[in-house]
């Protein structure tokens, strides 16, 4: 007999055969109608079956997420492996980045002291065409008077080349002059009836010798 509902189990029929229900007048137990009693064992049938197949079903789900759970659980440990190589990927990028920034680094210290040294050159060049640019404009400005004085000096070297050269074609002229001189002398000191006097005249009359012929001489004193 089941206490929470007053009902008899048949174990060898394997239902229940009768119900016991409480009479409201004077509280005796009597039997329930065996209609009501096939319909109980029919709910009871139903609720068996309901409960073997929520069973079944609960047993299913349990299986499809204990297999969910190992696919879940597999695949967090690839992930996990895989992010432990991205790890260690990007701590090796790391180190290669810092090395990379620390030669980066002194190259650019390097560069900026070779920047500093060629900015102190460009300035002072700089300084120095400046000072050139200011030389060579008080150049410009001198130029006109320097070529005036330039043309003056030209015509005045020429005047004393032109005085020079008359100076030496009257200095050759009189050479030649003394030379014919000198020489005439030598030539007629041996010729009879001259004297030194005619000689220093320049005039000869030489008549006997050559019969008719006559040679005049002129030649010009020698200056003291």
């Amino acid at each position: 007999m089941q206490l929470g509902n007053s009902r008899v189990w048949d174990y060898a029929g394997d239902n229940y055969v009768h119900r016991l229900v409480q009479n409201k007048a004077d509280g005796k137990p009597v039997e329930l109608e065996p209609v009501w009693v096939e319909n109980e064992e029919k709910m009871d049938s139903m609720q068996l079956e309901y409960t073997y197949l929520l069973t079944s079903q609960l047993e299913a789900q349990r299986h499809y997420f204990e297999d969910r759970l190992t696919r879940i659980e597999t695949e967090a440990l690839k992930q996990l492996e895989e992010m432990k190589e991205k790890t260690k990927h990007a701590v090796d990028e790391r180190k290669q980045l810092e090395e990379k920034l620390n030669r980066v680094t002194k190259e650019k210290q390097s560069m900026d002291k070779k920047i500093s040294q060629l900015t102190s050159k460009v300035n002072r060049i700089a300084s120095e065409l400046k000072d050139e640019k200011e030389i060579n404009k008080c150049l410009r400005q001198n130029q006109g008077l320097w070529q005036q004085k330039l043309s003056i000096a030209d015509k005045a070297l020429k005047e004393v080349r032109e005085m020079k050269e008359k100076e030496i074609t009257d200095l050759q002229e009189q050479v030649r002059d003394l030379m014919f001189y000198f020489d005439a002398k030598d030539k007629l000191k041996d010729v009879p009836n001259v004297s030194s006097q005619e000689i220093q005249e320049g005039q000869i009359v030489i008549g006997e010798a050559s019969g008719t012929s006559t040679e005049n001489t002129k030649h010009r004193k020698k200056k003291h």
